[in-house]
């Protein structure tokens, strides 16, 4: 597609060329099991229909735009009452979890200087099972993330977070649930200890804020996790994801308005107009936030709990297939629609091939901590009716599966090349990497891997982080050349 034409094209010539781009892209036919959050065509289109009509909607001055402060408000009055959050509490919307995330920690610290000025080297115990998006915030804000191991269930260790808990440490962290293994952290005793030191504590359900809930009215067991617990000082929800609403809609909600007035950004030191951000944005669409009020509004509490218990039992389906096979271990008990299994003792990146070349769509995972090499699903409305093919070509894909591969003795010393210039400045053995080269011999072509990739996944999955982070930035960055 030329993006800048000397003459002016077609309607149906720009919408074919943008048609053409989309024709590869993952879809919600129930194949996938990662990345879709469908709840249907009817909801679809009405998201679709209230996105565009909320397009010219700027929330940068919600007094020049009121139906700004009108979408708002009602998605934040729904959320709270979701969470089960007390008289005072507030919210904000945000255009996703890493913004959600990002304003979280940036409350945390601005709060902390505010009322704890002692502090001059803030912290946050992390859990290792954490969303990345942390580790950004913590990048960006300045604030250093103290490491906090799980148990073998995948679950926060309250003990190992008691014992790193020091006086600089500005927030506790606990996912509800943790994205990778799907299991909720234990809220009741982390935010305890965040009370007993003065510190705040922040809930991440960006995956599980609009599932759980519905689940526990199901009748299925779920562990505490929201405003109810004692000690919990603010929590993040993804309307985009099991909202099934449009990209670019999450939510932060916080106990109180000093909470929230820390994370809003305000400037008069400039020649232009007084600045007041509630996020990190300045003009900020409101689009997704309108479609996703939409959404809430179409498919009701009773619509929702129906959702959940369809993911459900997919997932018990799914989960009951691993646990039923030598072959497979699953790697925790999930607290909702979403887990994570490996093999025993055959390769999971050929499994992870074996499953594509059969039309499934699985995200590969590599091994970090004491959470090995993994197959990671999502479930959804859109692939919860085709569990049971799954599951049943999931076992197929079983036969024969060879034991796990080792790496190439070339492979092996591309990895030692590249491990030896960590640092980028071209002194190590890595120097001179060509990135299209490299994508070209891995078989990647007009960005797309390769059907059968396990090649690529066993590299990736011996590297040592510092190295997949390198050589990720090195992908992407060629995709965009």
């Amino acid at each position: 597609m030329n993006a800048f034409p000397q003459h002016g094209l077609s309607k149906d010539s720009i919408l074919s060329g943008l048609a053409d781009a989309r024709s590869r892209d993952l879809t919600a036919d129930g194949r996938a099991f990662a990345f879709i959050y469908d709840a249907g065509q009817e909801t679809r289109e009405l998201a679709r229909e209230a996105f565009a009509s909320c397009m010219s909607i700027n929330g940068l001055d919600p007094t020049a735009y009121p139906s700004a402060r009108a979408i708002e408000r009602g998605l934040v009055k729904a959320c709270l009452a979701l969470m089960n959050a007390p008289e005072g509490a507030l919210g904000t919307c945000t255009s996703g979890g890493t913004e959600s995330v990002m304003l979280a920690v940036k409350a945390a610290r601005d709060f902390a200087r505010k009322t704890r000025p002692e502090v001059t080297a803030p912290k946050m115990l992390l859990p290792v099972t954490a969303h990345a998006c942390f580790h950004k915030a913590a990048h960006y804000l300045g604030v250093e993330v103290v490491s906090v191991e799980v148990g073998d269930d995948f679950r926060a260790s309250v003990a190992d977070a008691r014992g790193k808990m020091s006086r600089d440490v500005i927030l506790v962290v606990g996912s509800a649930p943790s994205y990778a293994h799907g299991v909720v952290d234990p809220i009741p005793e982390l935010a305890a200890l965040a009370a007993e030191h003065g510190t705040l504590m922040h809930v991440d359900a960006c995956v599980g804020g609009l599932v759980l809930p519905f689940l526990r009215e199901a009748g299925v067991e779920v562990p505490p996790f929201d405003f109810q617990v004692p000690g919990v000082t603010s929590v993040s929800m993804d309307l985009h994801k099991y909202g099934f609403a449009p990209k670019g809609s999450s939510m932060l909600l916080v106990k109180s308005r000093a909470l929230r007035d820390a994370h809003y950004f305000a400037c008069a030191t400039w020649t232009g107009y007084t600045v007041v951000n509630s996020t990190t944005l300045g003009s900020k669409s409101l689009a997704a936030a309108g479609a996703a009020l939409a959404v809430v509004q179409h498919l009701g509490r009773e619509g929702y709990v129906t959702l959940a218990r369809a993911m459900w039992s997919a997932t018990q389906h799914l989960v009951g297939v691993v646990e039923a096979r030598p072959e497979l271990r699953l790697l925790a008990k999930p607290h909702m629609n979403l887990f994570a299994f490996t093999t025993t003792e055959g390769d999971v990146f050929e499994l992870a091939d074996r499953l594509t070349a059969r039309g499934w769509h699985v995200q590969p995972t590599y091994g970090f901590g004491n959470s090995p090499a993994h197959i990671h699903l999502t479930l959804d409305p859109s692939n919860a009716p085709s569990a049971a093919r799954f599951g049943a070509d999931l076992e197929a894909s079983l036969a024969d599966l060879p034991n796990r591969m080792e790496l190439p003795p070339e492979a092996l010393g591309m990895l030692a090349a590249l491990e030896g210039d960590q640092d980028g400045d071209g002194d190590g053995d890595g120097a001179g990497l060509d990135p299209a080269m490299l994508m070209g011999a891995l078989g990647v072509t007009d960005g797309m891997l390769p059907n059968q990739s396990a090649h690529i996944h066993r590299i990736l999955n011996a590297a040592s982080p510092a190295l997949r982070e390198k050589l990720v930035v090195l992908f992407v960055g060629e995709l965009f050349a």
